[in-house]
């Protein structure tokens, strides 16, 4: 295997991360553009826009077709891989630290400074330090959204 460097960010990156094939390689940095590349041989396949800071966090579903992004503009993105356009943009009141996929696809996850939803094969503990109906709200109106648009 041969290394590849990759060119495209203009600031240091913050989470790198293969697709479930390995074929795709998604990269997000403190500039406010995340990417996806090739991993053969670096090629940049193409970029998420629609956040406008850091972005912390990238995941992308198990068959390779929505990518999800957390930032520090209080934004959760939710975009179609194919096309990288924005299907959904959820506002947050502090910036989005993680974010994920279930293996589904289905659901997804993502944790600000305020608030925290971790889900284990036992139990789903909620923990919400303040505005914890707004965050359930908006959670599931997204939810509704992106089911709308799967079907």
């Amino acid at each position: 295997m041969r290394p590849c460097m990759l060119h495209g960010h203009e600031r240091a990156i913050t989470q790198i991360k293969y697709n479930r094939e390995g074929d795709l390689l998604f990269s997000c940095s403190k500039d406010p553009t995340p990417n996806v590349w090739y991993s053969i041989n670096g090629e940049r396949l193409g970029s998420f826009d629609g956040h406008n800071g850091t972005v912390w966090c990238i995941d992308v579903n198990w068959d390779s077709t929505k990518v999800i992004t957390g930032a520090a503009d209080a934004k959760c993105g939710f975009w179609d891989l194919e096309t990288g356009a924005c299907l959904n943009m959820i506002d947050t009141d502090t910036s989005v630290r993680t974010c994920s996929f279930s293996y589904s696809g289905k659901l997804f996850m993502y944790t600000t400074d305020k608030s925290m939803v971790c889900c284990t094969s036992f139990s789903c503990i909620l923990l919400f330090c303040r505005k914890l109906l707004d965050d359930l709200s908006r959670f599931a109106t997204s939810l509704r959204r992106l089911n709308k648009s799967n079907y």
